[in-house]
């Protein structure tokens, strides 16, 4: 209670920080609002400008952009069937069709209100989960932070990756660009190839801006261009401040399954919105009494994936303020905002820096509330700025990836390493390569690295220290059998495939 009471002083005793929290979820909004954008974007642009702010008003202006971002990609996937961000693709599935039938204001309600549920509902979770959980990590040694990092990078290179092998080749591109600069143990350079300027390692702000900033601008241009996008009319008079009652009979079923799956997938490393609104809706539809309404403008659609693509946030912060590991890709970039102020995300800040974790912790809780506000009171000015050309738009982006960087380390070579990774992440996109392994190899493979190290150098160098730790052997099994089971279950069914095939030909 100590910490909450703590955190809420920040925003209570210093009205700038609930400034830059309303302005982060107004923010995120416009990035969530227009297709192309995304909220991780959002925070990879605005964290080189907190390096100026203190830890709590950087960090709850990112959360803002965060919760803002995912919920604001609803919009343009009711109105024009694009959704703005790639969580908000299963609500385009009943959104877009209940506003085509001339309900566009009671979609946008229903869809605004599902999210603040959710977004409330992991906020409770988080506060309950998260010290419970620090409490358990304060107990881990080196063997079973090495296991549960390879644990949280397996999971996240088969889950997010459509084809294994490429999957674990991106893990391993991750932990690679990990590996540039200089050995902290032994002081050997490593990766270098004669540049000094990454001795130091490869800075965080030019790969998260060039893989995500430069990449998705070369990827939109093919697709976008600079065209105004049409939006449907509407037969409501007025648009509804809270949804109508008709459209939340039924909801309390979705909105269950929803907050519950969203909340669960958040705390998986890396898997994210987009597998947690799928699962829902999928969840919602086989419990349904209705299923033949899904996909053609069902409330219990949009309920089901709005609520847990929302619910994901809070349960995404979890892993990363109790365990330093991030549970979606927006989250391994607040590491980044973290680690700008000097802080490692982890159980001992529990102990260091208590009343930041509160901060933090506060400031998502009211960011669901601001975005809930915000989108609301907002939406015809949201409409309106998703209007506007990209052409414009990733104009003004790219200008701010630059300044971004450069502010960032006052360095010319972080601009030329700004497009060198741009361009990389181009060509690894249209190679069909999975970015959540990379980006998560990027952050965790230093302390995956530093952990089996320290464990080997403790056991002497003896790997088998590591069946004397039950809670460590647990995560090891778990990651080897995450790895080698989609590998496996192929095999079998190639050789499954096969049989029937000597069959069929003998026939």
């Amino acid at each position: 209670m100590n910490m909450f009471m703590e955190g809420l002083s920040y925003f209570t005793g210093n009205p700038t920080t609930l400034i830059l929290l309303c302005f982060g979820v107004f923010f995120g909004l416009i990035f969530g609002c227009i297709p192309g954008l995304t909220a991780t974007l959002g925070v990879i642009l605005m964290t080189p400008f907190t390096f100026l702010m203190g830890p709590e008003q950087g960090l709850s202006m990112l959360i803002g952009i965060y919760v803002g971002g995912i919920s604001g990609g609803l919009i343009t996937a009711i109105l024009i069937n694009i959704p703005g961000t790639p969580s908000s693709l299963v609500t385009c599935w009943d959104g877009y069709p209940l506003a085509q039938q001339g309900y566009t204001g009671t979609a946008l309600s229903l869809a605004v209100f599902s999210s603040l549920v959710g977004g409330l509902f992991s906020a409770f979770a988080l506060m309950l989960i998260a010290p419970q959980l620090a409490k358990v990590a304060l107990m881990f040694g080196s063997w079973e932070y090495f296991t549960l990092i390879l644990l949280g990078l397996s999971v996240v290179t088969m889950l997010t990756a459509s084809d294994p092998a490429k999957g674990l080749l991106a893990a391993f591109l991750g932990l690679l660009f990990g590996a540039v600069g200089m050995d902290k143990i032994t002081g050997i350079k490593r990766l270098t190839f004669g540049f000094w300027q990454i001795e130091a390692g490869l800075a965080i702000i030019p790969i998260l801006m060039g893989f995500f900033a430069i990449r998705e601008i070369l990827l939109q241009v093919e697709q976008f261009g600079g065209r105004k996008l049409q939006f449907l009319s509407t037969k409501e008079k007025k648009r509804p401040i809270l949804p109508p009652k008709w459209t939340l009979k039924g909801g309390l079923m979705p909105a269950i399954i929803g907050c519950t799956i969203g909340t669960v997938i958040g705390m998986l490393p890396g898997v994210g919105q987009s597998t947690a609104a799928v699962m829902s809706y999928n969840q919602t539809k086989a419990f349904s009494k209705t299923p033949e309404k899904f996909g053609k403008g069902s409330t219990q659609g949009i309920i089901a994936s709005e609520t847990s693509n929302n619910a994901v946030n809070g349960g995404a912060l979890i892993p990363l303020v109790t365990l330093g590991i991030p549970g979606d890709m927006v989250t391994a970039v607040l590491i980044g905002g973290l680690m700008i102020h000097g802080l490692q995300p982890g159980p001992m800040l529990f102990r260091t820096n208590p009343g930041l974790i509160g901060a933090i912790i506060i400031a998502y809780f009211l960011a669901n509330i601001f975005m809930y506000i915000m989108e609301m009171g907002l939406l015809g000015v949201f409409i309106k700025i998703a209007k506007i050309p990209l052409s414009y738009l990733f104009t003004g982006i790219l200008m701010t990836c630059i300044l971004g960087v450069f502010a960032a380390s006052n360095r010319y070579f972080d601009v030329l390493i700004l497009f060198v990774f741009g361009i990389v992440g181009y060509v690894l996109d249209k190679g069909g390569f999975s970015f959540p392994p990379i980006v998560l190899g990027y952050f965790l493979g230093p302390l995956l690295e530093s952990s089996f190290r320290i464990s080997m150098i403790s056991s002497r160098g003896n790997f088998s220290e590591l069946f004397n730790r039950p809670m460590a052997l647990f995560f090891f099994t778990a990651a080897i059998a995450m790895l080698v089971g989609p590998f496996a279950s192929r095999m079998i069914s190639n050789t499954i495939k096969l049989r029937h095939t000597k069959k069929f030909s003998k026939k």
